[in-house]
């Protein structure tokens, strides 16, 4: 591939998955955080299904992005709702030990805990491979599960300064930064790997020469 499409697909990729992951993360941790404010006012399960909603949301918004930044010829609509529904299982299983109660620090937690990390981790690219359909691209899963894993650590950066002293706004305007750090990372972390799956560069001049012995082959049928 010639080095300018290649650099000029790179920077929309990053600038477009910057785009819609943080706006889909922006949605995604504004309702979690609705969420925590209702407190009592909803059952655990409600407040359950409403976040897995906003990380399907999220989804929605990356996918779309990731879309827009592929080629609407190379990616179709699937990778839109694959995106999206593997974002909603993401968020279901992140949230799920919370919800259910379960102690972490058991044996039995930690390897619930590794377990369910990996297929968190997984949902979305494994989702979205699914949905390409074609050959020779399953590099994208461990490439954008790897992307995730180092992505995602940025969700932990606000919890030194947040308790729950910490007013709403100071939450949200955290949260939102880190999600935007997370965006940024996620997509310069898949560029490379995106580019060479999605990138197209024009035909070579040679491949519209004759094959060789070609002109010989026509002048003997004449």
């Amino acid at each position: 591939m010639n080095a300018t499409p290649k650099r000029s697909f790179i920077v929309r990729w990053i600038a477009a998955v910057t785009v819609g992951e943080a706006l889909g993360f922006a949605v995604a941790a504004t309702v979690a955080i609705a969420v925590t404010v209702a407190g009592s006012a909803l059952t655990a399960w409600v407040a359950y299904a409403v976040i897995v909603a906003g990380g399907a949301i999220e989804g929605l918004l990356l996918g779309l992005a990731q879309r827009w930044a592929a080629g609407t010829q190379q990616v179709g609509r699937a990778w839109v709702a694959a995106t999206s529904g593997g974002a909603a299982v993401a968020w279901a299983l992140g949230m799920l030990p919370s919800t259910l109660g379960v102690d972490l620090r058991t044996p039995m937690g930690i390897a619930a805990l590794v377990l369910g990390g990996v297929v968190l981790l997984a949902s979305i690219p494994t989702a979205q491979w699914m949905a390409l359909r074609r050959p020779h691209t399953a590099r994208w899963i461990p490439v954008t599960m790897g992307a995730w894993a180092v992505a995602i650590l940025w969700t932990a950066a606000p919890s030194p300064i947040i308790d729950e002293r910490t007013p709403v706004p100071l939450i949200a305007l955290a949260y939102l930064c880190a999600g935007l750090l997370m965006a940024v990372t996620i997509a310069a972390l898949t560029a490379p790997t995106a580019a060479s799956l999605f990138a197209r560069s024009p035909a070579s001049r040679r491949d519209f020469r004759p094959a060789p012995g070609l002109h010989a082959a026509l002048r003997s049928k004449q």
